[in-house]
């Protein structure tokens, strides 16, 4: 099973000069850091063509819901950049 950062950490780890920076580089090290990989996404699948790492892969399921995790992540700063008062 794949780790899973908490908001904080995850923000805190993929953050940088220019904000939240994310994309399924920061969802694949964010389920399993340093893991080398070969990813193919189709239609919403992802498939791991090639895997290199002591820990089990993550499955196309955990990867889907983990970008989409950091996408409201990146969403909800977005809002809140827009709409401070």
């Amino acid at each position: 099973m794949a780790r899973k950062l908490s908001v904080k950490e995850t923000i805190k780890m993929f953050s940088n000069e220019n904000g939240f920076a994310w994309g399924i580089n920061t969802v694949m090290k964010a389920l399993v850091p340093q893991a080398s990989y070969d990813l193919t996404a189709v239609n919403e699948t992802y498939v791991i063509d090639r895997w290199d790492s002591v820990y089990p892969q993550p499955t196309s399921e955990e990867i889907k819901e983990e970008y989409e995790r950091q996408q409201t992540i990146a969403e909800t700063i977005e809002y809140f950049k827009k709409n401070k008062k």
